[in-house]
């Protein structure tokens, strides 16, 4: 019997191909693209996603021409979804900088570069309305000729509110590898920015907002009001560091935000009052699908067991929940534990649900110090919680 050859790869259907390069690594995906041009073609779409979603830049000549040039390739520039200021020492190289005498760069939409960059953002990529900027060493405060992350902030707000760009989703993120916020030189941002009109246009089209940013005196206002100025918020992440600023921003943030239409509430690493957070959460209540409190300290004087027998109570829509580290100085002060939060196993014998206990580091008594849950029997898991107990 002669054996059937086995048709060429390349001939198989585009689903059939597109499946199968979800299975690849980089290189391996990289790799099939060169075997052949049909193959090229069936891949093409899993590629562009894989690798042009988001595109970076650290304002150098260098990757602001290669932003230009990916601009000019009419087939992938659908695909670009979001662009990272990703910024390392030396931010803005190869250009020429100029500077007003009290600290913001001047004009910075005349240096052609940055021009072209707004130019395509509005003719060219069309889809890419998120964007994020990292700051992951202390930036410290260099002398003035020196362009520095906060810098790049600044050329950002600048950049989309003269192009009028319908930013969907903004990220500051002023943190090194070890999740410890970093400050911003306040020098370096324009005064007042969030007054102009232009911005709150633009600020208004905000759908996702994630802030990592050690507060102080100088950054609580600007701060403030990039939370405020986005009435049509659906994800909120904060993340400003564990000190009595931080929380005197929860209760201004609880005192003024209406946050109608928000999903999903994140806070990481800070301080409130209890009063403070049973407000903001109780502005969310309707909608609120996802919470996440990791390393929240309330503030003397203040319990947790309310808070979570409230969350147990009303809030309907809830489908995940992630708490861990929560530290209280009342009734004893310490971080709580969850004792009896081991009955989890009537919750891991369901489907459609995910379930995971953090331990302390404790070997010998290991005690539950958080929880994380998606599931539908969200009202029975947070029973559970009803009676935590402090560690000292």
């Amino acid at each position: 019997m002669r054996a059937t050859s086995l048709p060429p790869f390349s001939s198989l259907p585009v689903e059939l191909v597109e499946s199968i390069t979800t299975l690849l690594d980089a290189d391996g995906l990289l790799g099939l693209r060169l075997v052949c041009r049909d193959l090229q073609k069936k891949t093409f779409h899993h590629f562009a996603q894989r690798f042009f979603s988001s595109i970076k830049t650290d304002l150098s000549y260098e990757s602001l021409n290669r932003i230009s040039a990916l601009s000019r390739n009419v087939a992938l520039c659908p695909y670009v979804q979001s662009l990272a200021f990703v910024l390392q020492n030396g931010v803005g190289r190869g250009l020429v900088w100029n500077r007003h005498p009290w600290g913001p760069i001047s004009a910075p939409l005349e240096v052609e570069a940055i021009r072209s960059l707004r130019d395509n953002l509005i003719q060219n990529l069309t889809n890419c309305r998120s964007f994020f900027i990292f700051c992951r060493y202390p930036e410290g405060h260099p002398e003035m000729s020196h362009v520095t992350v906060t810098d790049a902030v600044a050329i950002f707000f600048a950049l989309v509110v003269d192009a009028g760009l319908p930013v969907s989703s903004f990220h500051l993120i002023y943190a090194n590898k070890y999740s410890r916020t970093l400050m911003m030189d306040m020098r370096r941002l324009p005064k007042l920015l969030y007054r102009q009109p232009q911005f709150k246009h633009v600020w208004s089209n905000l759908q996702k907002l994630s802030l990592e940013q050690y507060l102080t005196l100088e950054n609580f206002g600007f701060l403030l009001e990039l939370v405020l100025s986005a009435p049509n918020l659906q994800t909120l992440l904060l993340n400003l560091g564990s000190h009595d600023l931080a929380a005197e921003f929860m209760h201004e943030l609880a005192e003024t935000a209406s946050f109608s239409k928000l999903r999903e509430l994140a806070f990481f690493r800070t301080t409130m009052r209890a009063a403070d957070l049973h407000k903001l959460l109780g502005n969310v209540r309707p909608n609120l699908i996802s919470l996440t409190l990791y390393h929240v300290s309330l503030a003397p004087g203040n319990d947790w067991a309310p808070l979570l027998k409230e969350l147990g109570q009303g809030f309907l829509a809830l489908q995940s929940i992630s708490l861990y580290y929560l530290w209280a100085s009342t009734p004893a002060k310490g971080v709580l534990n969850f004792p009896d939060i081991k009955q989890r196993s009537t919750l891991c014998a369901s489907k459609g649900q995910h379930f995971n206990i953090l331990y302390s580091e404790d070997i010998k008594s290991p005690t539950v110090l958080g929880v994380e849950y998606t599931g539908a029997r969200m009202s029975y898991m947070l029973s559970l919680l009803h009676r935590p107990t402090e560690c000292a």
